[in-house]
């Protein structure tokens, strides 16, 4: 801080996060800071090319003895890896069944235009015979560029990702706090969660969650990487494809650093400088670290974080969704079809007749069942945090009570595999 005889100040001296690196100290950050990565970095690599994976591997093995993982990311990578190979599965498996779905329907079409125009057998075997070649190439290409869950049965061998993770990160994974001072940690997150102070305070809903740590996930990340940084003396550079506010400095669209909190709490913590980078800024900066990368890496990982930050229920989401309604409360699944086929509304009346509840019943606690699932969804990365609940009340004039679902998800219920 320059403090001039008079005792005034510069401008950032009191605002210090208000003060934006230049690329020269981003790009020294790269060289000489801690780099603390995020669980979804970590979860990122299962939804990456080949080659982007390749690339953004490569670039945190240049990092070396300074790439640092916390012990609660390294817990939040292990409870939420499995939904996402899952997830993975779960699309491939959407889009082959729409596939199939589509050549029914070609066959369908095929049969009657024969018989409406007498065309013989031997022509319309030789075009079903067409469909269902270009069909198998379709699914063959798919499948070759989804690789089996090495979770699942009769699946020998072991994962190339996690091998590759493991001789990375040997050695650079936080040590587990002990458990008064997990306590102390959690009781904090939680306490800065529901005061809106950053980080984490948007998965303040996590708190009613069965999660142990509830909506202090994100501030032990936090706190260990703190901690670890101002050990070692040095400044933290954290990576991550959370791009919500409630860790990052915004004006729309732009993200133009970490939280001006967060920057003056590390440095009044550790008296060192904050930087933060999502992967696809770590890639585009990877010549600070004379690493190259491609091109076609850099859009890779804009496309994941993209898809991601949307805000809508996708085909995943939804199967996942009705999975878990159809096991635990199938009315609640019933009731999200029915409103599907009725165009995205289904009567308060109708609602309640298939599910079988009371006239007096408050529609809050009919929709919560979905609403815990949802948060369940979105806590294991399988939905956008900012997706909304799928069943919701809705009263008009014309139509009286009754539920909505996004449109969204009309449209991937609306054939009728998805309806069944």
């Amino acid at each position: 801080m320059v403090e001039q005889a008079d005792g005034s100040l510069g401008i950032y001296d009191a605002f210090p996060g208000y003060r934006r690196p230049s690329e020269d100290e981003l790009a020294d950050a790269l060289r000489s800071a801690l780099v603390v990565v995020d669980a979804n970095v970590l979860l990122n690599l299962y939804r990456y090319n080949e080659s982007t994976r390749d690339d953004l591997l490569g670039l945190l093995r240049r990092v070396g003895d300074r790439l640092w993982i916390p012990h609660q990311v390294m817990r939040e990578f292990w409870r939420n890896r499995l939904t996402v190979l899952a997830g993975r599965a779960a699309a491939t498996d959407q889009v082959l069944t729409a596939l199939a779905k589509q050549q029914r329907a070609a066959d369908d079409a095929l049969n009657q235009w024969a018989k409406t125009t007498a065309v013989a057998d031997a022509v319309r075997d030789d075009l079903r015979g067409e469909v269902a070649a270009l069909h198998a190439r379709l699914e063959s290409a798919i499948r070759s560029h989804t690789p089996p869950s090495p979770d699942s049965p009769g699946v020998p061998g072991r994962e190339p990702v996690l091998d590759r993770l493991e001789a990375l990160l040997r050695g650079k994974v936080g040590a587990q706090p002990d458990h008064s001072q997990w306590k102390a940690l959690v009781q904090e997150g939680k306490r800065r969660a529901a005061a809106k102070e950053p980080p984490g305070y948007l998965d303040a809903g996590k708190d009613d969650s069965t999660l142990p740590e509830g909506a202090a996930g994100d501030y032990l990340v936090w706190a260990q990487a703190v901690q670890e940084a101002a050990r070692r003396d040095t400044d933290l550079l954290f990576v991550t494809g959370d791009e919500k506010e409630d860790w990052w400095w915004r004006y729309r669209s732009d993200f133009l650093g970490p939280r001006v909190e967060l920057v003056e709490e590390f440095a009044t913590t550790a008296g060192k400088q904050l930087y933060m980078m999502r992967p696809v800024d770590l890639l585009r900066r990877a010549s600070a670290l004379e690493v190259e990368v491609r091109t076609e890496s850099v859009n890779d990982v804009a496309r994941v974080s993209e898809s991601q930050e949307d805000d809508t229920w996708s085909a995943v989401g939804v199967a996942e969704l009705l999975r878990h309604l159809d096991f635990e409360e199938r009315p609640h699944a019933e009731i999200i079809r029915e409103a599907a086929r009725r165009g995205g509304f289904i009567d308060k009346e109708a609602a309640y007749r298939i599910g079988g509840f009371d006239d007096q019943t408050l529609a809050d606690g009919f929709i919560g069942p979905i609403v815990r699932i949802t948060r369940m969804l979105k806590a294991r990365g399988v939905v956008p945090q900012s997706v909304g609940t799928p069943l919701m009340p809705h009263i008009s004039a014309e139509h009286g009570p009754r539920f909505q679902i996004p449109d969204e998800m009309v449209d991937i219920l609306a054939g009728d595999d998805g309806l069944d």
